[in-house]
């Protein structure tokens, strides 16, 4: 059965007074403590992160977005260890170039400068033994057998000059070490572009930062000293618990927002540093304001024209597979003859007790012995089977190559989407700063105007916190826009393979320096 509503309205008048009167019989926390507590706090905080920014202004060093690329360059540790890596395929390359030089090897006896002893003891039986004696003339009473020996000094020096006037392996060696030189090269350069891309975000970044601080500082200072209005109007009973609540609280939002803002500043600095590879004492900060820099003036269809043509990361790869190709070909052509010409020599040089006979005068014996011989002509070297294992290798080295032409088609694919993306990011972020200019001029325009209708006393503190609040989202939107422009014009850039200002003279000359 439906209750009817006459019923209720006794029993809702009864909850609501139950309600209200505990609250209007508590006294307000902020009647029992003094009154400026807070704010003290706050201001004595803020105080602090003033205190720690300028520490680090004062220890840091002011270089514009130029002069840091150009110190990055010069001391990043990273670029310097990728251009180690060239010179290291640089030497290799020379090593199989260097394969077209004939070879000279000296080799020696067994032992090459030492003493040489042997015993020679033959013995006769019968007819063997009256055929030896004859020859020798001996007396029919000879031994049974004849002993001799020889003790001398010997030095026996040799040397072999080769070389393969044809080899088939050879040249297919130096192109894959060409190539794979050559990749190389065009990853250096994209080293080079990531640190400046990186140089440009943190940069940017910085300024972006640096610049949120001097705005939230200033409208912290705006509500700290309408914090003081409010509270000289409480006292005189002009102004309410609640207005009094809202503006302290948005003063500690603020002063929340500043701190955080301040550590990202301290963080930002510390890795702008890091990447310009400065001393372990050095912090940098930008010496410019936040700006808008540059513009893209290409348009799409020509940027991503440009950048699948030049974009290392696919010229790599393709050398890469060059290379891979390459290096198979010679392994198949291990099984192909090789042909040298090859001279040899040797000389044996004896001194000493030469066929001597034990017991007997040895006098005579001593005599000095030399021994030379050499050749010269072609010989060649042919391996006709070897259980296919260089046929199996050279598959491995065509299939890597195939690999590497599917990840410079990867890389094709991933520019392609990198320039659009980026390219979008730069159109919507034009828009975007014009809107944000706009919202921040708006909302600092209305701030003031709640702020002055306050004063006069024909508004409320609540439209005063939102329109402050307003500015400060604002401001943050304003500085978002602003960093995303510049981020998306510097990925352009990036992705486009198109050096920003003189950057590709200065990556040159720091090849050159590093030689």
């Amino acid at each position: 059965m439906p209750v009817k509503r006459a019923a209720l309205l006794p029993l809702v008048l009864a909850l609501l007074t139950g309600f209200l009167t505990p609250l209007k019989a508590e006294p307000h926390a902020l009647d029992q403590r003094d009154p400026r507590a807070n704010e003290q706090k706050a201001d004595a905080l803020v105080e602090k992160l003033q205190q720690l920014r300028a520490r680090v202004d004062a220890s840091s060093r002011k270089v514009s977005l130029e002069e840091a690329i150009e110190l990055g360059l010069r001391n990043n540790p990273d670029l310097v260890a990728a251009f180690r890596t060239i010179q290291d395929y640089e030497w290799q390359l020379i090593a199989a170039q260097r394969q077209w030089y004939p070879t000279l090897e000296l080799s020696n006896g067994s032992p090459f400068v030492g003493l040489n002893a042997n015993t020679y003891i033959q013995r006769f039986y019968n007819s063997q033994q009256e055929q030896v004696i004859s020859t020798l003339g001996s007396a029919p009473n000879a031994p049974s057998q004849v002993k001799q020996f020889t003790t001398t000094a010997v030095l026996q020096p040799g040397a072999t000059a080769s070389w393969s006037f044809i080899d088939p392996t050879r040249q297919p060696n130096i192109n894959a070490a060409s190539e794979a030189l050559r990749q190389q090269k065009l990853l250096f350069d994209v080293s080079a572009r990531n640190l400046i891309l990186q140089i440009q975000t943190a940069y940017y970044t910085l300024q972006s930062t640096r610049q949120l601080i001097t705005d939230f500082q200033q409208i912290y200072d705006i509500n700290r000293r309408q914090m003081e209005v409010i509270r000289a109007r409480y006292g005189i009973q002009l102004a309410t618990v609640l207005d009094l609540a809202q503006t302290e609280s948005q003063l500690f939002n603020q002063l929340n927002q500043l701190v955080s803002f301040t550590q990202s500043y301290i963080t930002e600095a510390a890795q702008l540093a890091r990447q310009l590879g400065l001393p372990d004492d050095s912090l940098v900060l930008p010496a410019e304001k936040a700006k808008l820099y540059n513009s893209w003036m290409v348009p799409l269809p020509e940027t991503i024209a440009r950048a699948t043509r030049l974009r290392e990361e696919i010229l790599a790869s393709l050398a890469a597979a060059e290379s891979a190709q390459w290096s198979g070909i010679a392994q198949m052509n291990q099984y192909l003859p090789v042909f040298q010409v090859v001279g040899t020599g040797s000389l044996r040089l004896e001194s000493g007790v030469i066929n001597g006979v034990p017991g007997r005068d040895t006098t005579f014996a001593q005599s000095g012995l030399k021994t030379w011989n050499g050749a010269v002509g072609i010989g060649f070297n042919w391996t006709l089977f070897d259980g296919g294992i260089d046929a199996a290798q050279a598959q491995s080295e065509y299939a890597q190559a195939e690999q590497k032409r599917s990840v410079a088609e990867s890389n094709r694919l991933q520019t392609v989407q990198q320039i659009r993306s980026s390219y979008g990011d730069y159109e919507a972020s034009q828009v975007a700063v014009d809107s944000a200019r706009m919202a921040y001029q708006a909302a600092l325009t209305a701030q003031e105007a709640a702020r002055a209708r306050f004063d006069i006393g024909v508004g409320d503190i609540t439209t005063i916190v939102q329109t402050i609040e307003q500015w400060g989202t604002s401001s943050q939107q304003l500085s978002q826009a602003t960093l995303a422009y510049n981020k998306a014009v510097a990925e352009l850039y990036r992705f486009s393979a198109t050096w920003p200002g003189d950057s590709g003279a200065l990556v040159r000359e720091q090849e050159q320096r590093l030689r």
